[in-house]
């Protein structure tokens, strides 16, 4: 593809993208290395300085609760993202920098705790496993399946011997999240109260043994991001081991630690963006309880403040009000592109 075919798609895309479609992530992938800086459209105010919102579930019920959402209110939740030029990228993408987003659009993150039955509920019918449609999984591959042009991905991170609660569909169910798009995160062994710890071993023992089990399903996968089970962390000597440790020779090493908290997260290339405290949104939907929608409000009402991509993965556009911010020892061969939006706004 020449470079005007090219810029003409772009052009195309960009028109795509205002009407509420994104561009096909196949072509995203296949011309990344075309694209250049100057193709990129600016008019779309790309801020990969931006925030990104990392959101925070747990179980899928009837009712929403504090810790629950309904089913309704999920899909809800996925039409609001996709109505609202969000993306959604796996955690993994999103802290090494490897997202690729359509041109402006913004990721959003989605992450489970737990592993209950309704994040991942499956059913025998003639021989035949089905998926739950009204689990989270169900839901996300059916939402998938209407809106083929907006991804579908999430981590849940797993604690114990029976993650989503059918010991003997386990198998099958590991297999069919790391082979659809999807990512398995540690939550501990027991579902550990970090802060009451105070040894290595014990450390080790619960971020190694759950590890260990999950490998027996999935050898090949490497689990490399923690959620912190109730948001609480061991004494500041220990913490190293929630990076990295070895247990019974198994090696982790977690590229995210993720909090219980209720605001943004920094860009990835943000100086101050931390991987071992990356804060949550918790989803609700009570009349107490409403993090997420409160959180939806403020981006349509700060639009400039949240992460805008330029549809590169390789080229970083940054508004130069946010220049100061940006982390070089991260870029790693990725180009930086500075404009200035103001300018934009008054032409």
């Amino acid at each position: 593809m020449n470079r005007l075919l090219l810029f003409l798609n772009i052009i195309l895309i960009s028109l795509a993208g205002s009407r509420g479609y994104l561009e096909p992530e196949e072509f995203v992938e296949e011309h990344q290395e075309e694209i250049r800086i100057d193709d990129i459209d600016l008019t779309l105010k790309p801020n990969e300085m931006g925030k990104v919102m990392v959101l925070m579930l747990h179980s899928i019920e009837d009712e929403d609760g504090v810790w629950e959402i309904s089913k309704e209110s999920f899909k809800k939740n996925l039409e609001y993202l996709h109505d609202n030029n969000y993306y959604l990228v796996s955690l993994k993408d999103y802290i090494t920098g490897e997202m690729v987003v359509p041109a402006g659009k913004t990721p959003v993150v989605l992450t489970f705790d737990d592993g209950l039955k309704n994040n991942f509920n499956v059913v025998e019918e003639n021989g035949e496993l089905i998926i739950d449609p009204d689990s989270a999984v169900g839901i996300m591959e059916e939402f998938k399946k209407e809106n083929p042009r907006f991804n579908s991905t999430a981590t849940f991170y797993l604690f114990g011997t029976n993650p989503f609660r059918q010991k003997e569909y386990l198998d099958f169910k590991l297999n069919f999240l790391i082979e659809n798009g999807y990512d398995i995160g540690n939550h501990t062994y027991n579902h550990a109260f970090l802060n009451e710890i105070n040894s290595k071993e014990e450390i080790l023992f619960q971020l190694g043994e759950e590890a260990k089990f999950i490998k027996e399903f999935i050898p090949e996968y490497e689990i490399n991001s923690l959620s912190l089970p109730y948001g609480l962390r061991p004494e500041e000597s220990l913490q190293e081991y929630l990076v990295r440790g070895e247990y019974e020779g198994i090696k982790y090493e977690h590229i995210g630690i993720l909090d219980v908290g209720s605001h943004p997260s920094y860009s990835w290339v943000d100086k101050r963006f931390n991987f071992k405290e990356i804060p949550r949104i918790r989803v609700s939907r009570t009349e107490e309880y409403q993090e997420s929608e409160e959180w939806y409000e403020y981006f349509e009402e700060n639009y400039d403040l949240r992460y805008i991509s330029d549809g590169v993965k390789d080229i970083i556009t940054v508004p130069e009000d946010m220049k100061i911010y940006i982390n070089e020892d991260k870029l790693e061969g990725k180009e930086i592109n500075i404009y200035n939006r103001e300018m934009l706004d008054n032409d």
